[in-house]
């Protein structure tokens, strides 16, 4: 199969069965389901050559087409959305006859990722040597999201490559942090590998798939974001998103 040397595409993981929040990415924002946001913040950004929706569903599906985004139904058994990304772009590839070059992994519960973040992981990953790449936001040290542990924090080498990733306050000292925004973008070869690497300690006990692709070697380039992306996780954060949406305190 040949690869296509402009061939970026955008992957969103949208799996119905979330234990948390059930049905999420058909939660209806300001009257708009979840993954018609997400596909139309992506496409907003014109950052790629083709958006993919992975999904377990035929509604998720059908809502995503609606939206102007391709899917494709993927296992509902696939342990995690590095996964069902792959198998999702997989079927799409081996349909259009081409591979892929660089992979954009978008979560499908950030309704109001920002474009400019995607724009921003497009330039990362192309970046000769850049295997794996992905994005941190600044917070202050009395930021209170510090103790969520639904938010992810990462820190990083002196060269912007990621050290560590926890859902528990990180570094453990008073001070500024970073907070991971749920972003990754992969050189084709390397989604490829990561999908065939085995379950870690650390993946486990911190419930955080990307610690297994450092524990086994990989090295992820950490870009910086300012703009906010109001995460999903439960049914409270959507109440709080609408909350945040009336005061028009949304972009």
């Amino acid at each position: 199969m040949s690869e296509r040397p402009a061939a970026l595409v955008a992957v969103i993981p949208a799996r119905i069965g979330s234990t948390r929040f059930p049905e999420k990415p058909l939660a209806r924002i300001a009257g708009v389901p979840m993954i018609a946001r997400v596909v139309q913040r992506v496409r907003e950004s014109r950052a790629f050559d083709h958006i993919l929706v992975a999904t377990d569903d035929e509604r998720v599906a059908h809502a995503a087409r609606e939206a102007g985004a391709d899917a494709r139904i993927t296992d509902p058994d696939l342990a995690n959305g590095t996964l069902r990304c792959h198998a999702a772009l997989s079927q799409w590839e081996a349909e259009v006859g081409f591979k892929a070059k660089w992979v954009v992994n978008v979560q499908g519960d950030e309704p109001f990722v920002h474009p400019e973040q995607l724009k921003k992981l497009a330039q990362l990953i192309r970046k000769a040597g850049t295997s794996v790449a992905t994005l941190a936001r600044p917070k202050s040290a009395d930021d209170p999201e510090r103790t969520n542990t639904n938010r992810v924090k990462v820190v990083c080498d002196l060269n912007g490559n990621a050290l560590y990733f926890s859902r528990l306050p990180l570094p453990a000292g008073e001070g500024p942090w970073l907070e991971h925004v749920g972003l990754y973008a992969f050189a084709r070869g390397t989604l490829e590998a990561l999908t065939l690497l085995h379950p870690t300690a650390l993946e486990k006990a911190e419930r955080l798939e990307q610690l297994r692709w450092l524990e086994h070697g990989w090295r992820i380039s950490v870009g910086r974001t300012t703009h906010s992306t109001y995460s999903v996780d439960t049914l409270d954060d959507l109440n709080a998103l609408e909350a945040r949406i009336a005061r028009g305190e949304v972009d």
